[in-house]
């Protein structure tokens, strides 16, 4: 279990599976934010476990920002931007298609009901395509990286400067 006293007040947590396709997403942005929040304070980290391992890994952070593929029926590449916060993940959002048994819509609620939810939790999920095994993203996933790494970082370093803690 991480430490309140060590672990730093803005985590980018990417969220995937590296032999699922477009399931590996949240990998590559969470290697792409490292890259660049090195010096800000940001520390990233990629998770390719159950879902439910997020409570340990979020553990003492006072805001985390999430990113994850999704299913929603939405076009391969579109970008969801929800404030979990203080409100679930939408139903369509929630993992109901996650490869892992527990999406990250229901490791959030328990951790709220457990109060372990950090104070600020936002989610980026960006649409798949393919989730089958295989490396490799799809054409209209990839070409969404870069701007959901920039979001993602320009989220992380919004909350560093509104001074969470």
């Amino acid at each position: 279990m991480a430490e309140a006293a060590t672990q730093p007040a803005v985590l980018v947590i990417g969220i995937g599976n590296a032999l699922r396709h477009d399931d590996c997403v949240g990998l590559e942005v969470a290697r792409r934010v490292r890259e660049r929040a090195a010096t800000s304070g940001i520390v990233v980290r990629e998770h390719e476990g159950e879902a439910i391992g997020l409570l340990e890994i979020w553990d003492g952070a006072d805001a985390v920002v999430l990113v994850d593929a999704v299913h929603s029926g939405a076009a391969p590449g579109t970008i969801h931007r929800i404030d979990a916060s203080s409100a679930p993940v939408p139903a369509q959002l929630a993992g109901a298609h996650s490869t892992h048994a527990i999406g990250i819509g229901e490791a959030i609620e328990l951790a709220r009901v457990l109060e372990r939810l950090p104070r600020q939790v936002i989610v980026y999920g960006i649409e798949g395509q393919r989730f089958e095994a295989g490396s490799g993203l799809s054409e209209a996933v990839a070409a969404a990286v870069a701007q959901l790494a920039d979001s993602t970082l320009g989220e992380a370093r919004a909350l560093a400067e509104q001074g969470i803690s």
